[in-house]
């Protein structure tokens, strides 16, 4: 899959940095690194700024699973202001690419890439002919071979309707129409004679 196309429907959590990792964090526990960034500013707010993002990477730099630091003292021990204030806009950034904005600028990227991933097209099309949401854990839990099977059997359901079908009400089944007023789909090319084109078909040009 597209590694862009990838980033937009979530599936990176983690980033590398400097031989470590930054993790999402939950929300109880952001919740409790701003807790904690209080507390430690509590004598001095003009740190607030500082001491959360120590909080907040004491939860999320970890290696091999395994938080590097004890809490956000460990933190500010530990590193410089300049690495706190890097590593930090590093997690911002791993939040934008797992959360991308709801833009119009957004939206019309994610539907160049998804144009181009079909595979991603046909389990969309599992997935809202049963009404399951992508983020659920049934959808999750779905193998590729789970979803060719639904893919097949909602096309041979298809061909069965179809098939019970007369030759000429499946003629019409079969036409490509507009959803809103039926007509049958085609391009009318507005700037085309008829007049013009007879008199060019019988001078032998066309």
């Amino acid at each position: 899959m597209n590694e862009e196309l990838l980033r937009f429907l979530g599936g990176r959590r983690t980033a590398a940095l400097e031989g470590a990792e930054l993790w999402l964090i939950s929300a109880q526990e952001l919740l409790q690194a701003q807790r904690e960034a209080m507390e430690l500013a509590e004598n001095a707010p003009e740190t607030a700024g500082l001491c959360f993002n120590a909080c907040l990477l004491a939860r999320a730099a970890r290696k091999n699973g395994v938080r590097i630091f004890r809490d956000g003292t460990d933190v500010l021990n530990r590193l410089p202001a300049e690495r706190i204030g890097f590593w930090a806009e590093k997690y911002l950034a791993l939040c934008a690419e797992e959360n991308p904005p709801c833009c119009a600028e957004s939206g019309s990227r994610l539907r160049e890439l998804l144009a181009d991933e079909p595979y991603e097209r046909l389990k969309w099309k599992v997935l809202s002919r049963f009404g399951v949401l992508p983020s659920e854990q049934r959808a999750k839990e779905m193998t590729d071979g789970d979803f060719l099977y639904c893919v097949v059997q909602m096309t041979l359901d298809e061909q069965e309707k179809l098939d019970r079908l007369c030759p000429a009400c499946r003629a019409e089944a079969e036409k490509q129409r507009c959803p809103v007023c039926g007509a049958d789909h085609f391009e009318e090319n507005a700037g085309f004679d008829e007049n013009r084109f007879e008199e060019l078909k019988h001078a032998d040009i066309c």
